[in-house]
């Protein structure tokens, strides 16, 4: 890779720009043929003054072979494109990716120029807002509980806060966090439980119903509601299935970037390498969370299923279904056919 990226005037971008072209320099005669066009992509778009699709190019190039200069390149991109907690997360990736010290000192003067700046969001869930089944959302995106009531670096911008529990209304809200130096939180509130209301004939305060002509029609029977025991376990089994997908999403990014950590450590499990140790340990660690995130698909499959067939069978009475499950046996293919009819 070659040439250095030009950056505003700030401490941590002058740093990057006047050494970016020692870090693409030294990187290039090694580097993968698809990482080495989207970073020079990135070059070529930095310097038109396209930040974003700059940083999204580095962000490919790094993802295809994650290197610390690319991650420096990128923090320095991100920095300049006003996303401070990006660019702070990525000048902390290169830091424990780096081995020669002047890519090291790079990344440390990243970080300690940006982080005075960054700003934060708390996520605060209260215990008497902890329902079962309860979700909670980030721009759609499911927040794991180790996250809640933390103060997490973001980005600035506008950001939906949800919260979804089986049998309970949703909530959102929004917020919009500056760019820089922002502390804020938003506190999610034990969300409504759902409340289906039906019209009694008898109902209190009204007057018995007098004698009518032979002609009158009958009194209407209320419908009975729809939302059953069986159903609202459907549900139930649906939030558990969606805990469970979010769980294995997590899992499995954490199998993914301790793979990459082991490989940019040992890049050639053929030749011997000084972190051979660190790098099997990090393979370790990456085939157990991969083992938990097919757990986890597991049972958000199972989940899934079961409140397909809860909510197709439990329905009032009167709503007439039948729902028929029989093996399936072959020599290619195995498995349980289910089919309903209303």
């Amino acid at each position: 890779m070659t040439g250095p990226l030009v950056q505003a005037p700030s401490i941590a971008a002058i740093s990057c720009a006047a050494l970016a072209w020692w870090l693409a320099a030294g990187e290039a005669s090694a580097q993968d043929a698809g990482a080495e066009a989207l970073f020079a992509d990135g070059e070529k778009l930095f310097a038109d003054g396209k930040l974003a699709e700059a940083c999204a190019a580095f962000e490919g190039s790094n993802r295809i072979e994650p290197r610390a200069g690319t991650l420096i390149n990128l923090g320095t991109c991100r920095e300049r494109n006003h996303q401070l907690a990006s660019a702070w997360s990525a000048f902390k990736d290169a830091l424990t990716r780096a081995k020669d010290p002047r890519k090291k000192q790079l990344a440390e003067a990243g970080i300690q120029a940006i982080e005075p700046r960054l700003s934060f969001l708390t996520i605060a869930v209260p215990d008497d807002s902890r329902i079962d089944g309860l979700v909670v959302t980030r721009n759609g995106n499911a927040v794991d509980p180790a996250l809640w009531n933390r103060a997490v670096p973001v980005d600035g911008g506008s950001y939906v806060i949800g919260g979804l529990a089986p049998g309970h209304e949703p909530w959102s809200t929004s917020v919009a966090v500056a760019h820089e130096g922002a502390k804020l939180s938003v506190e999610v509130p034990r969300v409504k439980e759902l409340v289906t209301r039906s019209i009694s004939p008898t109902s209190p305060g009204a007057p018995p119903p007098g004698p009518g002509p032979l002609d009158a029609a009958p009194p209407a029977i209320p419908r009975p509601s729809s939302l059953t025991g069986k159903r609202q376990l459907a549900l139930g089994l649906g939030g558990l299935g969606v805990v469970a997908a979010a769980t294995a999403v997590v899992l499995g990014g954490q199998f993914q970037d301790l793979e990459s950590d082991a490989f940019g450590l040992c890049p050639d499990p053929a030749v011997p390498c000084a972190d051979s140790d660190r790098a099997n340990q990090l393979i370790d660690r990456s085939q157990h969370r991969a083992v938990l995130a097919n757990g986890a698909y597991g049972v958000a499959g199972a989940a899934a299923l079961g409140a397909v067939i809860l909510w197709v069978v439990g329905g009032p009475d009167g709503e007439e279904s039948r729902v028929t499950i029989a093996p399936r046996l072959g020599d290619r293919r195995t498995g349980i056919d289910v089919a309903w009819s209303f």
